[in-house]
């Protein structure tokens, strides 16, 4: 598998997923994607250089580690704070998914997932 079309499913897949479908909005997550998500093995910080890619979450990609509890804000507006947690791993788990079904569809068996390195890395490998 081509390291450039690993690459540009996770870009994808990460848009996808965190992004809200409107250009305007999505701007500094795609601009973050086009400089933040790196082959490992040229990647500045050299975490993990056995890893496929280093995807840095410092300048709008969301990173795997976080989570985001609103419940406060929830009661505060007299909403149901039962559904005002997400968890960044979550989402995660669905790019690696979004990432391993194009690569089905195209008829390819390599599978790929992500591991948070800290709360500023995610390194992908391949399984």
């Amino acid at each position: 598998m081509r390291r450039d079309t690993v690459r540009k499913l996770y870009r994808d897949a990460i848009l996808q997923v965190f992004g809200c479908d409107d250009s305007e909005l999505d701007a500094d997550l795609a601009k973050a994607l086009k400089k933040d998500v790196h082959y490992s093995d040229c990647a500045p910080g050299e975490w993990s250089p056995d890893s496929v890619l280093e995807i840095y979450c410092e300048s709008g990609i969301p990173n795997a580690t976080d989570i985001n509890d609103f419940r406060a804000e929830a009661i505060e507006f007299g909403l149901s704070p039962e559904n005002a947690v997400s968890y960044n791993s979550d989402k995660w788990c669905d790019v690696d998914g979004v990432v391993n079904l194009m690569l089905e569809a195209m008829g390819k068996y390599e599978r790929y997932y992500h591991e948070p390195q800290n709360s500023a890395v995610v390194n992908v490998y391949r399984s």
